[in-house]
């Protein structure tokens, strides 16, 4: 990737960061039930050609940061971690026949809604049952920490889908 892309991907991380914990971390629903975490839109949204170790790294320093401001033990970090690790088998999953664009990020214009949805969702899901888990820390927690994770994953999902019709919009055509 260029530099023009990766000067573009550290704003956004700072940007991201700066809501993240300025905004929604003391932003909670439902007597704590519903938590909204849309940094994890930076790691989703990253361009399909940045490497993998790169994305491994970018999303420990941006759990290790969140977690800092959080105050929390490594949980956000040990989802962000799990979260990059399963973007790239995802990127496969939901390829079209000839592949992507490595210089794309994936948008809703880009990738269509549904296609999107597939490739979002599961990630989204994944960072909050482990976030929560590790969270509740007991057997006895486990169904309200999946509880919350499923509320949380679609207050966030819909965030992101915000963020994508706001900022993203129709500029972008779909590529088949």
């Amino acid at each position: 990737m260029g530099r023009e892309i990766w000067l573009k991907e550290l704003g956004l991380f700072f940007l991201y960061l700066t809501v993240q914990v300025l905004f929604f971390r003391n932003l909670a629903f439902f007597d704590g039930m519903v938590m909204v975490f849309p940094y994890v839109a930076f790691l989703i949204l990253l361009p399909f050609g940045a490497m993998n170790m790169s994305i491994l790294l970018v999303a420990f320093f941006m759990g290790f940061v969140v977690d800092i401001f959080y105050d929390s033990i490594g949980i956000h970090t040990a989802a962000c971690v799990l979260l990059a690790f399963v973007r790239t088998q995802l990127m496969k999953w939901t390829a079209p026949t000839g592949g992507y664009e490595l210089s794309e990020t994936p948008t809703i214009g880009q990738m269509g809604l549904g296609t999107f949805l597939i490739f979002i969702a599961p990630q989204i899901i994944l960072h909050h049952i482990l976030l929560f888990m590790i969270e509740a820390g007991s057997w006895a927690f486990m169904p309200r920490a999946i509880l919350r994770a499923l509320l949380s994953s679609v207050a966030t999902l819909l965030i992101i889908l915000a963020i994508q019709y706001l900022f993203y919009g129709s500029s972008q055509r779909r590529r088949i």
